[in-house]
């Protein structure tokens, strides 16, 4: 039971991370892990065994110059706007049936910039600021939604890769009826063509005194490249692992269609 409630809390936690965090995803095909010129590639993923939360496939479009510009699912489309120096300076959200329901604008400064969010009438909906540090390579923020907040610390290498991310979360799980502490801890590791292949996870929730941990665990083995080094197949293990009971594992695949 002890391990159910820490997975749940957990995927809960990560993913409202993910809605709520705008800028620090990948944005170069670099990023992304393609080794060649990669102009149109759809992204295809299937589980094998256990459930898991996946999501629908999704096609990437990228520019002449290896920056992402299109990111399609069959319910949503986003299209990525860049300045001249290839700054990204806008994102807009769009329905299946063609129609903007929500813009993201970049807005820079010396040290530092802000994603402010807009709904389909132009009425902001939120603002956050990015601390840059070009010399340590990280990028912090804070996000405040209605049910808490999260200070969080991203570390990159030098090819503009995540390697290492720290997040401090203060959230009201109304789910779970309590309000509860979480520290996030996140290591990314590349092979050489910079391929992601693994990435470690750990969970710490505080609650009434007490912590409770949780660890993720994933590795990546790339079944098939193309003759740019592209990967065309393939397979993630993710462990899941606490104090409480045996680890849990799920395997899904994905498969990449370039064009």
């Amino acid at each position: 039971m002890r391990k159910v409630f820490v997975i749940a809390l957990s995927f809960f936690v990560l993913l409202s991370l993910h809605f709520a965090v705008f800028m620090e995803e990948e944005l170069s095909a670099t990023q992304f892990g393609f080794s060649g010129k990669v102009h149109t590639v759809q992204i295809e993923i299937a589980k094998l065994g256990a459930e898991l939360l996946i999501s629908d496939p999704e096609t990437l479009t990228f520019n002449e110059k290896g920056f992402l510009i299109s990111r399609e699912t069959e319910e949503v489309k986003i299209e990525y706007f860049y300045d001249g120096s290839g700054r990204l300076r806008r994102k807009d959200f769009f329905n299946r049936d063609g129609t903007v329901f929500q813009r993201v604008e970049v807005l820079y400064e010396d040290d530092h910039y802000d994603a402010v969010v807009f709904d389909d009438s132009g009425i902001e909906l939120e603002r956050t600021r990015y601390w840059i540090n070009s010399e340590e390579r990280t990028l912090i923020f804070s996000v405040e939604t209605e049910t808490g907040v999260s200070t969080n610390t991203l570390f990159f290498d030098e090819n503009g890769r995540k390697s290492e991310r720290y997040s401090l979360i203060r959230e009201n799980v109304s789910e779970l009826d309590m309000e509860v502490n979480i520290v996030v801890e996140s290591t990314f590791t590349y092979d050489s063509n910079g391929h992601l292949v693994g990435e470690k996870t750990v969970v710490r929730v505080r609650r009434e005194g007490r912590e409770q941990a949780s660890e993720f665990r994933s590795r990546i083995d790339i079944l098939l490249t193309d003759e740019q080094g592209n990967p065309v197949r393939e397979l993630r293990r993710i462990e899941f692992l606490d104090s409480s009971s045996a680890p849990e594992e799920f395997i899904y695949s994905r498969v990449y269609t370039y064009y």
